[in-house]
């Protein structure tokens, strides 16, 4: 029987920014840099100079100074390329800012930016580049920028394993050789520790460019370790690195609720949110209501214990420092509260490389590699990424849109075999959730991987299994916008119980977190659907064992 569900829409200060009227190919700036045809045609004239050239802490803000240029013109810009001896032949910048950001540049060809520098686990250097993206031209260079501690512990982030007294920390350095977290029940008193277990991948384990070319950038060291032994709904204090390098500042969680209806639970759902530079780098990027989603979700994170994210994380496609703009961005939050998701098409689609879809390059050559070493969900194994878990009164199922889903698949079996296993009196709530929506107002009706066609796949083989587990809700994400279903089954609209209570699924997009918005909504909507907006925002929900309250984010264009 499906259970009480109450949808509760509020406005709220998102800022929104229509960027798009559907899927594109091109969602990060730097995909833009043509890496063939760079020239180095040094301008001993120009000076380029940095006012620290010594990284003592990542976010270290940098102040650039220039002067000399001479014919300034408008497709001038300061970049940043890491490591410091890199060939300019072969790699893409990190980062960039234009020159007439300067007032003075066009006049007088002088002119000062500031860049926020992150920790890249190497050295760094400026350049001056000129005649834009298509046809770049390095013409300066400053000073090597040094960093003082490349194990300086970053990107720090929780997640749960599927047992409920347990978290999982993860975090990056360069090397470092006997990194642990350390945790307590006072701030500052640490009375559990344990050891971490690293990895890393390299360029061998991508499956294309840019990846593995103009993009790649060593993502360094990638621990991880556990702490175990917590007590349901306690707060802990903890803190994460090396004894040689340093610990990374104390941040604080709320462990797992006990499962069961008694629970109340409040937390946070998002998809397809990105990243963008706080300084204003890489202007052209379509990700910049990222960082007011996340500053939102930051502001209200103290009394809230999850982070759903259903597909689309960071859009690296195969820029690595892209990953670590992202995990900078959400680190606040991510270090609070266990960060759950599921792979996107950005995250894991490349031809040949094992994915649903046989010729799309969206991962920019990832091919799931990134996004699995880096986010280590409670999957069964590599590249099998569906999972699930009890969250209070909640059984969540993630499962991946973009590995076969069909019938007798082994993913399928998996979902079917969990459906039928979950105790609804211990977890009277059941949702769903994956990237491409199961649902969708939509006009990309394009085989093989077009909204409509991966939607009716996707009912074709889940839907009766939905309806037969009285699955509560689905939340997917894909399509940049927010939408809202009835009550369905077979497209049609179903009645509510006699008890009020819901009598089929309903479907959510939340693919509004901060990815450029998709304009291509069907001019005519059929009747199932609820609520369609185009607008960026987050969903936060609050459940117990009778009542799920879901709160989306709908200020218009």
């Amino acid at each position: 029987m499906f259970l009480i569900l109450c949808l509760v829409v509020f406005v709220s200060a998102f800022t929104s920014f229509a960027q798009d009227s559907g899927h594109h190919d091109m969602h990060n700036s730097l995909e833009n840099y043509q890496i063939g045809n760079v020239r180095h045609a040094l301008d001993d004239v120009i000076q380029l100079g940095t006012n620290h050239n010594l990284l003592r802490q990542s976010g270290q803000w940098v102040g650039i100074t220039w002067k000399g240029v001479q014919d300034p013109q408008d497709d001038d810009y300061i970049a940043l390329y890491a490591p410091a001896n890199v060939s300019v032949y072969e790699t893409s910048p990190v980062k960039y800012q234009w020159a007439v950001k300067a007032a003075s540049h066009r006049a007088h060809g002088t002119g000062s930016i500031r860049f926020r520098l992150l920790n890249l686990r190497t050295d760094m250097r400026i350049a001056f580049i000129r005649n834009g993206f298509t046809f770049p031209v390095v013409a300066a260079w400053g000073d090597v920028i040094r960093v003082a501690n490349v194990n300086e512990p970053l990107q720090g982030h929780l997640a749960l394993t599927g047992e409920n007294s347990e978290m999982l920390i993860q975090w990056t350095t360069k090397n470092s050789q006997a990194p642990e977290v350390r945790w307590g029940l006072q701030s500052g008193k640490y009375t559990a520790k344990a050891a971490a277990s690293s990895m890393t991948y390299t360029k061998e384990d991508l499956c294309g460019a840019p990846a593995n070319a103009q993009g790649w950038l060593d993502p360094g060291t990638l621990h991880k370790a556990l702490m175990t032994d917590l007590q349901a709904g306690q707060r802990y204090f903890y803190i994460y690195g090396d004894e040689a390098h340093g610990f990374s500042q104390e941040a604080s969680f709320q462990a797992a609720p006990t499962i069961g209806p008694e629970s109340h639970v409040k937390f946070l759902a998002i998809a397809d949110m990105g990243q963008a530079e706080v300084d204003g780098s890489n202007e052209e990027s379509e990700m910049i209501p990222a960082l007011n989603t996340t500053r939102l979700m930051i502001a209200e994170a103290d009394d809230k214990q999850l982070l759903i994210h259903n597909g689309d994380i960071s859009y690296a496609r195969g820029y690595s420092s892209q990953w670590d703009v992202f995990f900078d961005q959400v680190e606040p939050l991510v270090t609070k509260m266990p960060y759950m998701t599921t792979i996107g098409n950005h995250e894991r689609n490349w031809p040949n490389s094992g994915d649903r879809f046989p010729a799309q390059y969206d991962s920019g050559g990832e091919c799931g590699v990134a996004y699995e070493r880096r986010l280590q969900m409670p999957r069964p194994a590599e590249d099998k990424p569906w999972y699930s878990f009890d969250f209070g009164p909640i059984h969540f199922l993630q499962y991946s849109t973009e590995h076969v889903f069909a019938k007798g698949s082994e993913q399928h079996t998996f979902m079917i075999k969990d459906l039928a296993g979950v105790n609804r009196t211990l977890t009277p709530w059941l949702v769903v959730g994956g990237h491409r929506p199961f649902y969708i107002d939509s006009t990309n009706n394009l085989e093989p991987d077009g909204d409509q066609p991966v939607a009716r796949a996707l009912r074709d083989a889940l839907e009766d299994a939905f309806y037969e587990y009285q699955v509560d809700m689905t939340w997917h994400g894909h399509h940049h916008s927010y939408q809202r279903t009835c009550p369905v089954y077979k497209e049609r609209c179903l009645p509510f119980n006699a008890d009020g209570t819901a009598a089929g699924p309903v479907h959510l997009v939340i693919g509004h977190a901060g990815a450029g918005l998709c304009l291509n909504t069907l001019p005519k909507r059929p009747l199932f659907w609820e609520r369609v907006e185009l607008t960026h925002g987050y969903m936060r929900v609050e459940a117990n064992g009778t009542d799920m309250h879901c709160e989306v984010g709908v200020q218009g264009l």
